[in-house]
């Protein structure tokens, strides 16, 4: 395959289908898949893509073939992708459509649901497709490599989700840079791929295994998400998973049942990593190695990664260090002055090298915000969160700076949804989003509004769920007399959220 610039990713996908065709590259719904269906599908809709002027594609999420191979497709032909999920609102997906440019959905069964018919895009079901074996020189365009591989929309503080582009040398430097973390995985493995694909972890989920020949396997979306992960786990013995953390809070019940002597690597990523719950895991998996990987979806999935001992482990309020950058990539601690801090003292992690994107898509004053030139000519993003490192060199993550939280794994500014109650509720003063531990150890979002709200509070709920994916959606309103106030007469988001925990005078509902 000639491409303008090697996309060392892609090559290595085609080079193990050419030498594994045969063989299990996907295992959906317990329908196995071989690499000859995947690539063959992949290269029948390149060859429609090719052919169409189109650049920034938008493909539905769905737990099929047809989306993966779509996937690759895109890749292929030198074009964007866009993730659309079916069960996030129809008015967010069409921000998206909108703010992406996009001009073609792929889809299996479910293009109708991801976007209004007011979009006029092209829209093509992949169901029909069936796999081809053309040579590959009839297939491929030579591709620029800081053309984004991908689009990812995160959530936004102004109401709007914002892009994030991730181009082919951000995708390849992070690829080279994983590799050298020391993972022995080859043909033989069987790997987990248990994120959504609006999710950018998802990514390297899917197409590593490839890489290596190895078998993906994906997770049924109906029923309970952490049962059907731990089923998978077990009946297939799978060898190599990478899981947010809140599927082993929600299975702690079943630890005591649960072997997997097969798993290898177990990568915790996407939430901050509890020690003692990992610890009290760990006669379940007595064979594999934890990882604990890091990473802003700005800097292309992971950048740092702390392999946790068996015993012990560094951490910060039980929570996990995130471990050392990525070979090639540059984290310092800085102060409100950007200047670099020594030590185990407390500051903002910036990070810098080539996985880190250029800026947000179409978002010059958010980008000059977060990117940010220092004087040796080196670009930094700015990560939000509060870190140390230590003597060691290893970050200690100790939480964010802001009103950022992350649920299921998805990062959320708290102060969209808080936009979006106030554009429901044109009176209201304040309104307040909280994240609240659960009973079984997650986190659940809790909205705190005052008496005065002029309509129903069921209005309100489904006017977020118009406007908000699930993970966003509040656990609970509550209803105060008024909002406390701290002594620079703002809102006191922590007696707010003692209110909500003791139930106490303000009038707690």
């Amino acid at each position: 395959m000639k491409t303008e610039d090697n996309f060392k990713i892609l090559l290595d996908i085609m080079h193990a289908a050419n030498q594994h065709a045969n063989r299990p590259a996907m295992v959906i719904e317990e329908e196995t898949y071989t690499y000859k269906d995947l690539i063959g599908q992949a290269k029948s809709i390149s060859h429609t893509l090719c052919n169409l002027k189109e650049s920034v594609i938008g493909i539905t999420a769905e737990n099929r073939i047809e989306t993966y191979a779509s996937i690759l497709a895109v890749l292929l032909t030198g074009k964007t992708y866009v993730m659309l999920h079916p069960d996030i609102p129809i008015e967010r997906n069409r921000q998206i459509a909108l703010q992406a440019g996009l001009e073609l959905l792929l889809y299996s069964n479910l293009g109708d649901q991801v976007l209004p018919p007011d979009i006029c895009v092209g829209r093509v079901c992949t169901t029909s497709y069936k796999p081809t074996y053309m040579a590959e020189h009839e297939l491929y365009k030579k591709m620029k490599s800081n053309v984004p591989a991908y689009l990812i929309f995160t959530s936004g503080s102004t109401g709007a989700p914002k892009g994030v582009p991730i181009s082919r040398n951000n995708l390849d430097a992070f690829y080279e840079a994983y590799q050298q973390l020391g993972w022995q995985v080859n043909e033989n493995d069987r790997m987990l791929q248990m994120f959504e694909l609006t999710f950018d972890v998802s990514v390297v989920s899917f197409l590593y295994p490839l890489t290596r020949g190895a078998c993906v396997y994906t997770v049924p979306q109906h029923g309970l998400k952490y049962l059907n992960i731990l089923d998978i786990l077990e009946r297939h013995q799978l060898t190599f998973a990478a899981i947010a953390p809140s599927v082993l809070r929600l299975s702690r019940a079943y630890f005591p049942e649960i072997q997997l002597p097969a798993l290898r690597y177990l990568v915790v990523t996407a939430e901050a990593t509890d020690l003692q719950l990992l610890g009290e895991f760990r006669p379940c998996i007595p064979n594999a190695t934890v990882i604990n990987l890091y990473g802003p979806t700005e800097a292309t999935i992971y950048c740092t990664s702390y392999v946790i001992p068996t015993e012990g482990g560094k951490h910060h309020n039980g929570m996990a260090a995130i471990g050392k950058p990525f070979p090639g990539m540059e984290a310092i601690i800085a102060n409100e002055k950007g200047h670099p801090l020594p030590p185990n003292q407390t500051g903002e992690l910036w990070i810098s090298g080539p996985q880190i994107m250029q800026g947000y898509w179409q978002a010059p004053e958010k980008s000059a915000s977060c990117f940010v030139y220092r004087n040796d000519g080196k670009l930094f993003y700015r990560t939000g969160d509060r870190c140390q490192i230590d003597e060691e060199g290893d970050i200690i993550y100790c939480g964010r700076m802001d009103n950022q939280v992350k649920i299921q794994g998805f990062r959320i500014e708290l102060g969209e949804i808080e936009y979006r109650v106030k554009q429901f509720y044109r009176n209201l003063a304040d309104a307040v989003v909280l994240p609240i531990c659960g009973p079984q150890g997650n986190y659940e979002l809790h909205l705190a509004i005052e008496r005065n709200a002029t309509k129903e509070i069921a209005e309100l709920e489904a006017y977020l769920q118009y406007h908000l994916p699930p993970y966003m959606l509040p656990k609970q309103i509550h209803l105060l007399n008024c909002f406390p106030l701290n002594k620079n007469n703002k809102t006191d988001r922590k007696k707010i959220l003692q209110i909500i925990q003791n139930k106490d005078e303000y009038g707690y509902q």
